[in-house]
């Protein structure tokens, strides 16, 4: 297949079975655990410090399996595009809570890498800082990220 020449950045390089993934992993996003999990780590949880994850840990519970389902789900939908089983322009154009995700989970990293795994969202990681397309979101939703962030400690102060 060509590339489109009209649109810059676009390709139409991705094939019906791409779309085929895409529209399931949307259907597993609104299996209601799954969205009560996105709800949590999306919404409700926003930690300051490691601390506040190992709390998260240590606490076990909906809380803490709400934090595997969605950091497991969006590892399981970064390794079809990782294997060559997803095309990686269609993913990008419907990943925006994964980078989200990422952005608040990004200062943890490490922290989680020593503790979980060393390869805690690294495909992720390598996903994100191996496209400038995938980066220039990065940077937009970080913005997002630390102005939510910064409004709950003053709230919380």
């Amino acid at each position: 297949m060509t590339e489109k020449s009209s649109s810059p950045g676009m390709t139409n390089t991705a094939m019906h079975h791409d779309a085929d993934i895409i529209l399931r992993l949307y259907e597993l996003r609104r299996e209601p655990v799954m969205r009560d999990a996105r709800k949590f780590i999306t919404f409700e949880f926003w930690p300051n410090s490691f601390e506040d994850l190992g709390k998260l840990f240590s606490a076990g519970g909906k809380e803490f399996g709400y934090f595997r389902q969605v950091t497991s789900y969006w590892d399981m939908a970064i390794s079809f595009v990782a294997r060559g089983a997803l095309d990686s322009n269609l993913f990008l154009d419907n990943c925006n809570e994964m980078i989200f995700i990422y952005a608040k989970l990004k200062p943890f990293l490490p922290g989680l890498r020593e503790t979980l795994s060393p390869l805690f969202w690294k495909r992720i990681e390598d996903f994100i800082t191996g496209s400038p397309e995938a980066l220039q979101k990065l940077e937009n939703i970080s913005r997002n990220v630390e102005r939510v962030r910064e409004q709950r400690m003053k709230a919380a102060a």
